[in-house]
């Protein structure tokens, strides 16, 4: 087990996300670096019976934002449009009904901020995989990580693929939809999908 990851939060992570999160004993969150547009701080991926579901969230910034200072744009119905693609793609999963009250809230509640958003849907995704992490954020931006932590810094980005990174190997399981396995997508579709069974796939997918 490695000691302390430094990382930006994503919005309902990737499989190889919280694989790499498993790894370790804390995690230290980056949020005082430059909010980078079309990566996973605000962006994730369901499966529905059309295949895979792109899910933004709209956000506000301008050049030079800090990833703590991004606010979220509710103007858009977003949050209405989330929980209703949430509930189409896994409405007849085998744990829908048992998790999907805890995740109500991320859509209930009106986060002024992404950071807030991300931090509270990671803190109820590692609770429900069983994962004890130490979690701490960056008070300012250093360019160096410091002795003793592993930089993993937009290191999972969407447009290259996992493949080109060594730490998530796909371990089937039943999805809800697709004749195909769909690989790393949001934790959302494995827990939804195995529910108390999620820790035990993810430890099977770290490569």
């Amino acid at each position: 087990m490695h000691k302390t990851l430094v990382i930006e939060p994503h919005y309902l992570g990737s499989l190889e996300y919280f694989c790499l999160l498993s790894q370790f004993q804390s995690v230290k969150l980056e949020v005082s670096d430059f909010f980078i547009k079309q990566t996973y701080r605000n962006r994730c991926y369901l499966l529905n019976s059309q295949g895979r579901q792109l899910l933004s969230v709209p956000v506000w910034y301008g050049q030079g934002t800090t990833y703590k200072d991004v606010r979220i744009d509710h103007s858009q119905s977003w949050r209405k449009d989330h929980f209703r693609a949430i509930g189409t793609a896994y409405g007849k999963a085998p744990y829908f009904d048992y998790f999907m009250e805890l995740f109500a809230v991320l859509f209930e509640k009106k986060f002024e901020f992404l950071l807030d958003l991300n931090v509270h849907s990671l803190t109820i995704c590692l609770k429900i995989l069983g994962i004890s992490l130490q979690m701490t954020e960056t008070e300012a931006y250093y360019p160096q990580v410091e002795a003793g932590e592993t930089d993993a810094r937009n290191m999972i980005l969407p447009k290259k693929e996992y493949s080109f990174r060594d730490i998530y190997r796909p371990y089937t399981y039943i999805q809800n939809f697709g004749k195909e396995f769909e690989p790393n997508l949001s934790i959302l579709d494995l827990i939804m999908c195995e529910g108390t069974n999620a820790f035990g796939v993810l430890k099977q997918s770290v490569k």
